[in-house]
Parts: structure tokens; C-alpha cells; sequence
């Protein structure tokens, strides 16, 4: 595999990782009802990714805005996580600056600590 195909595979984990949690969040809020589904384990149920996003028509008008957020909060997650691979798309063009970058040896003797010797 590829390296690109490696970082977009982590990526999408990692989403659907975050979709997991915010739908077994929205299953915890609402005391994981029968009527939502999921795999049962004791008093608490599973869902997939995203399967909050058929429980809005279950709830009452005043409880919708739960998935709503769940949905929105997802939403932020991809979009936090599609920049995040676009940078990593773009390279390291740009030089860092400061502490956040390495010094190389030009660097070194323009600033004087090396003496006259060079070493």
C-alpha cells in the first residue's frame, strides 16, 4: 500500500471512530431506548456509525435538536479531518519558522555561536 492510501484509510478510522462515540453519546442521553436498536449488552445498546441519523423522526419536536448537534458535530469532524489530509496533500513547501523547525548548518554559522573555527 501506499502512503497516501495509508494516511486516507487512518483518516476515515479515525472518523468513523468519532461517529461511533458522538452516536453511543446520543444513545446515552436518551438511556439507550429500545426504539433507536442496537446490540443489546446488559442495560446498554450499540450502534453503528451515524445510526443516530434515523432517530430523528423517533423523537418529539422538542428532543430533535440532540441529533441535530450529533449531526453537526460529525460533520465538524470531517471537515476537521478532510483539511487535515488536504494539508498533508500540499507538502512542506513552506520553510518553518522558529522553534517549530530544525536548524540547519547555515543557520548555525549566520548566528555566530560556532566561533571563528567553525567548530
Amino acid at each position: 500500500m501506499t502512503a497516501p492510501i495509508v494516511r486516507f484509510g487512518t483518516l476515515l478510522l479515525v472518523w468513523l471512530a468519532a461517529v461511533f462515540a458522538i452516536t453511543e453519546l446520543t444513545g446515552w442521553l436518551f438511556s439507550w431506548p429500545a426504539a433507536f436498536g442496537g446490540l443489546r449488552v446488559g442495560s446498554v445498546a450499540l450502534y453503528g456509525p451515524g445510526q443516530f441519523l434515523g432517530w430523528r423522526g423517533l423523537l418529539a419536536p422538542g428532543h430533535r435538536w440532540i441529533v441535530d448537534g450529533a449531526t453537526l458535530a460529525s460533520g465538524a469532524c470531517a471537515l476537521a479531518l478532510a483539511v487535515r489530509a488536504a494539508l498533508d496533500l500540499r507538502g512542506n513547501r513552506v520553510h518553518g519558522f522558529g522553534a517549530g523547525r530544525w536548524a540547519t548548518r547555515t543557520d548555525v554559522r549566520r548566528s555566530g555561536l560556532l566561533g571563528r573555527s567553525g567548530r
